[in-house]
């Protein structure tokens, strides 16, 4: 899951892509992202640094990484019945 509000490009040959990837499946350099909530854009490489301190795309990450936690929970509690069954 990204965020919303970024923006993938490519800045080679101009082609606008809706999942994020590293590169062009075109013409195969670096993907520049765009965010449209502050403005600012850069390399693929720059993005988690971005996206972790951006206002914007900030609180999409924390839900994120709550979905993330739940669903390791989930998987946690499943292996746990299913080692009970193995000793009963």
């Amino acid at each position: 899951m990204f965020s919303p509000q970024i923006e993938w490009n490519c800045s080679q040959c101009q082609s606008i892509t809706t999942d994020r990837r590293k590169y062009c499946t075109n013409c195969h350099s670096m993907l520049t992202w765009t965010c449209t909530g502050s403005g600012r854009s850069g390399l693929y490489t720059h993005y988690y640094r971005h996206r972790d301190s951006c206002g914007y795309c900030a609180p999409e990450v924390e839900e994120e990484k709550q979905q993330k936690k739940e669903e390791k929970q989930q998987e946690f509690q499943a292996l746990d019945l299913s080692k009970q069954y193995e000793f009963n």
